[in-house]
């Protein structure tokens, strides 16, 4: 009944306002985001949720999560990267969820300051 539905673990940091303003179900642990078209698609620890506005706007909804636009339509939760690749000469974040994340020239400094390049 309802009770089970209430006794759903929250998460232990406070949630983003991005990730609230996603449907109850897909609010986990904050992962990545990707722009398409006119949506940010946001990836969390749940599931993957689309939301109706400005790639800056949603990336200045983040906090407290610890991140950083890697490219132009993307950004990534520090916690989320497994390993940083090469495959082609192109640089690409590997996610734990198993995601690949494009990195543009102009943001692979942030990178190399994490240690991760």
């Amino acid at each position: 009944g309802e009770e089970e539905s209430a006794s759903v673990p929250e998460p232990p940091t406070p949630m983003p306002r991005l990730v609230a303003r996603l449907e109850p179900e897909m609010q986990g642990e904050l992962l990545s985001m990707s722009v398409r078209n006119h949506y940010v698609d946001v990836q969390t620890t749940r599931g993957t949720g689309s939301l109706l506005m400005r790639f800056s706007d949603a990336m200045s909804e983040v906090a407290p999560v610890d991140g950083a636009q890697i490219h132009r339509s993307h950004w990534v939760a520090w916690t989320a990267v497994a390993a940083a690749e090469k495959e082609d000469g192109k640089l690409f974040l590997r996610l734990h969820s198993g995601t690949w994340i494009p990195v543009s020239r102009n943001h692979r400094d942030k990178l190399e300051q994490r240690g991760l390049i």
